[in-house]
């Protein structure tokens, strides 16, 4: 898809999304073929692991999440002490979302320890969805063909299926987007989770590549780094002049299921909160103007992510 259908895309993708709403929820829609209903913003949980973050402020964010309609909770092994604490928080409450952790490793071996270990700092006995977490580091992932072969991380995901500890498989990509295509085509895959917003989309385009792809395979597709979000550096997108625009670009993307954000205050689960629920479709002069700004300002980023092949 070329970035002129994809404007073109996301100035309808409404028309026929099947959003559904009722007054004073968030507004829901289905995570591909996974059957579940989610709330179109979901938590990313890697700024709650930090160190100076307290469990006291964990269990605030997740008690306030779940009231507003948040159901999609997003943590990594990697995110520092995110899953202890969402743990923890989630007492209680663990049936009230769907709860997706990762793994981080080409071995099924060291992936089936990676999930063991997961269970437990999570404190549950089954995991919502898996996944293979930033497919396109070739460091985490020096070989594919390894990654999604009998010994590789993927048969460690399928067999925590058919056991029961992870209901769905799925996949997320920062960099490199080619490398996804391979995985997606094993079809184990049930959702995938890209970095996307109006700026990167002019260097990594996953929304024309790897997303284009799970629509035509009815994948969940989940939107990361809505704020432009990257390792050791703040959210880019988060100042009020582009706040607004970002939330409304991320979910307008078609066939987008959730975006998720990550919040590690109630302020800012409240400010997420409101800018979801006065969401409105970009028209398309607005399209056609961010797209000319988003141009503009990918050029001063540059693939911050990592290479783009």
């Amino acid at each position: 898809m070329n970035r002129r259908r994809f404007a073109t895309a996301v100035a309808s993708s409404l028309a026929g999304s099947g959003i559904a709403s009722a007054a004073g929820t968030l507004p829901h829609r289905s995570l591909g073929k996974t059957g579940f209903n989610v709330a179109i913003l979901g938590l990313g949980s890697a700024p709650l692991g930090a160190p100076k973050i307290t469990q006291s402020v964990v269990d605030q964010v997740v008690s306030v999440l779940i009231d507003e309609g948040v159901n999609y909770f997003d943590t990594a092994p990697i995110y520092q002490l995110a899953e202890e604490r969402l743990g923890r928080a989630l007492k209680g409450k663990r049936d009230k979302v769907f709860l997706v952790s990762k793994v981080e490793t080409t071995s099924a071996q060291d992936a089936t320890w990676q999930i063991e270990e997961s269970l437990r700092k999570l404190q549950t006995d089954y995991l919502d969805a898996v996944h293979i977490h930033n497919v396109g580091r070739t460091d985490r992932f020096p070989s594919i063909e390894v990654l999604i072969g009998k010994d590789g991380a993927l048969q460690a995901l399928r067999d925590a299926k058919k056991k029961g500890t992870i209901r769905h498989i799925g996949l997320t990509s920062h960099l490199r987007p080619a490398r996804a295509y391979p995985i997606l085509e094993t079809g184990d895959i049930e959702l995938v989770m890209c970095a996307a917003n109006f700026v990167d989309v002019h260097t990594y385009n996953y929304e024309g590549t790897v997303f284009e792809e799970a629509r035509k395979r009815g994948l969940g597709i989940v939107a990361m780094k809505v704020l432009g979000g990257a390792e050791g550096e703040g959210a880019k997108l988060s100042a009020p002049e582009h706040y607004a625009t970002a939330v409304r670009y991320a979910l307008g993307i078609p066939g987008l299921s959730v975006a998720i954000m990550g919040m590690k205050s109630v302020g800012e689960v409240k400010q997420a909160v409101a800018a979801v629920r006065a969401y409105q479709p970009l028209t398309p002069q607005e399209v056609s103007a961010l797209a000319g700004k988003g141009k503009g300002m990918a050029r001063s980023w540059g693939p911050l992510r990592g290479p783009v092949a």
